[in-house]
Parts: C-alpha cells; sequence; structure tokens
C-alpha cells in the first residue's frame, strides 16, 4: 500500500497516496455535523497534513511589498528546482469576511496549502495580502489585487514565472475581490491581459435587496452588492471563470453559486464548475493540497485547458 503524506520526489514537494481519494470519512461527518455554517471543525484534521516549514524542495519568498501600505505584500513560492520553460502563476487571495484574514500565519500550513498545491502541480504561487475593511473599504481590495497582478507581471520572471499565464484564484471574500476583478474592468489595471482565468472559491453576494445592507466593504451601495447584477457583469467578461462551492456553505452562498452557475451557462458563459459535496466552507481551502482532489482534480485540468 503506498503511504499516504508528502515527500521531495524530483526536485519537488508532491503528495503520495491514492490520487482518487476523497473527503475522509470522519471529516465528513464532522462536516455534515456542523451543518451549513462557517466552522473550524476540521483544521485541526487538515493541519495534520502538511508538512513544516521550511517546505523541502520549495523556495519562499516572503511579504515582499507590491504597495506602500503595511498590507499590500505577498509572498512567492517557487519550485528548488526550476523547470525549463517559465511557469504558469497561480495568484492566491485570501477570504476574511474583508476585515480579517492574512496569507500566511506561522506555525499554521494554511494558506501555505494552496502555494503547495501550485509547486507540486508546475505552477509558481503568489499569495497576497490585502488592505481591510472598515478602515479601507471598496475599491480598496480589488484595487490592491490590480496591483499585485501589476506586480506579478513585472516580477514574475526572475521567479521562474510566466508573466504572461497568471490565474487569479480566490475564496470567500476573496473570490468577491476576484470576481470584482472580472466584473469591473475600470479597475482592472495595466496587467489585465496577463491574467488567463478566474477562480471563484464560494463568493456571496446577496440575491435579495433586504440582504444587501450593511457590508463593511460595500457599504449600503446595492448594485456592488447585487448578485443578479454581479452575475451581468461577469456575463459580460471574456475572462474565463472556474466557480466551486460546498455543499455546506451558508445558505447565501449556496443562492448565489447556483444562480450564477446557472446565469452565466444561460449567457453562453460556459464556465468550469464543481459542487464539493460533503464539504464546508472553511475546509473546502483547507483540503487543497491533500488526497481529496475533488476541487483539485478538476481546477488542475481547467488551468492547464486555458489558452
Amino acid at each position: 500500500m503506498t503511504r499516504l503524506g508528502w515527500a521531495f520526489v524530483a526536485g519537488a514537494l508532491v503528495w503520495a497516496g491514492t490520487a482518487g481519494a476523497q473527503v475522509p470519512p470522519a471529516i465528513a461527518a464532522k462536516v455534515r455535523a456542523a451543518g451549513p455554517a462557517i466552522s473550524m471543525a476540521t483544521m485541526g484534521d487538515y493541519a495534520a497534513m502538511f508538512p513544516k516549514e521550511p517546505y523541502p524542495g520549495v523556495t519562499v519568498a516572503r511579504d515582499l511589498h507590491y504597495g506602500p501600505d503595511a498590507l499590500q505584500t505577498l509572498d512567492v513560492f517557487t519550485p528548488a528546482v526550476r523547470p525549463a520553460r517559465a511557469a504558469p502563476v497561480l495568484l492566491f487571495v485570501h477570504g476574511g469576511g474583508f476585515v480579517r484574514g492574512s496569507k500566511h500565519t506561522p506555525g499554521s500550513p494554511f494558506q501555505d496549502n494552496m502555494m503547495l498545491w501550485a509547486t507540486a502541480n508546475g505552477m509558481v504561487g503568489v499569495n497576497i495580502d490585502y488592505r481591510l475593511a472598515p478602515k479601507d473599504p471598496w475599491p480598496a481590495g480589488v484595487d490592491d489585487l490590480a496591483s499585485a497582478i501589476t506586480w506579478t507581471r513585472d516580477n514574475i520572471a526572475r521567479y521562474g514565472g510566466d508573466p504572461a499565464r497568471i490565474f487569479i484564484w480566490g475564496h470567500s471574500a476573496g473570490a468577491n475581490h476576484v470576481a470584482d476583478w472580472v466584473a469591473h474592468p475600470d479597475h482592472q489595471g495595466p496587467a489585465a491581459a496577463s491574467v488567463k482565468g478566474a477562480i471563484l472559491l464560494s463568493p456571496f453576494y446577496p440575491m435579495t435587496a433586504t440582504a444587501a445592507q450593511a457590508s463593511p466593504y460595500y457599504g449600503a451601495d446595492a448594485d456592488l452588492q447585487s448578485g443578479e447584477k454581479q452575475i451581468q457583469r461577469l456575463a459580460a467578461s471574456s475572462v474565463p471563470i472556474f466557480l466551486a462551492g460546498a455543499e455546506f456553505d451558508p445558505e447565501g452562498f449556496q443562492q448565489f453559486r447556483d444562480a450564477a452557475h446557472a446565469g452565466l451557462d444561460k449567457a453562453g458563459r460556459h464556465i468550469g464548475y464543481v459542487y464539493l459535496k460533503d464539504h464546508g466552507h472553511i475546509d473546502e481551502g483547507l483540503a487543497v493540497g491533500t488526497p481529496d482532489v475533488g476541487l483539485t482534480g478538476p481546477l488542475l485540468q481547467w488551468i492547464r485547458a486555458q489558452k
């Protein structure tokens, strides 16, 4: 039997084990017990699956500034043995309800797990922090993402990345920032042509007007928050989109996911899409880089298919 775990193989940190494995039964049981909530119940289970830093076979450059604010920083993850050709770049935007969260907490494998998965699959990883609400409301988050993309285009070649092949991935509030970047071309910045795809993991826009009243980031602007209006804006974009969400996302997230999937398909925007059974809002991201390939298997195929 193949032993499950991370291993240093041919100059890269990779997961060794059963490629087709899905959510471990004990973890799935915790997720189902928590129900449609933002639950941390499985964090310890997933944390135990990852190696400790420093990560073998991966070079990490921490806290590089892409802007003057203390939060405008990013980390770059590169395979220690670089591929012969410039690698695609995966730029990740963390969640946190617009008011909290971080690209990295010392001693925790999250959000580093996104970057380890990227390097294990032939990519260079870029993990960003950004200004937070309520101190910095709309459009600070989307503008910071645009600035980070510009920094990546201008600097990633020295880390082995391809400046013309950037994929942007956000989770929760981070997925909103990515969706807003796609939906508002006036905020995309000078490096927009370098973005070859946008990955939205459980974004949230209210599908009813009464829910769009008191966002710490969007304020009381109903148009910015409207799920219906955002779907229309996303449909008007030509940026390839991959949408994913969890069975046990909170109800509002599920409503927007289902409406966006249907609305974009009706508009002829045939996006990548994954529904993550036995997952909740938090552990759908924690599982990235483990044997659970329910998300990452289809996502990797989709990334490789983009031109």
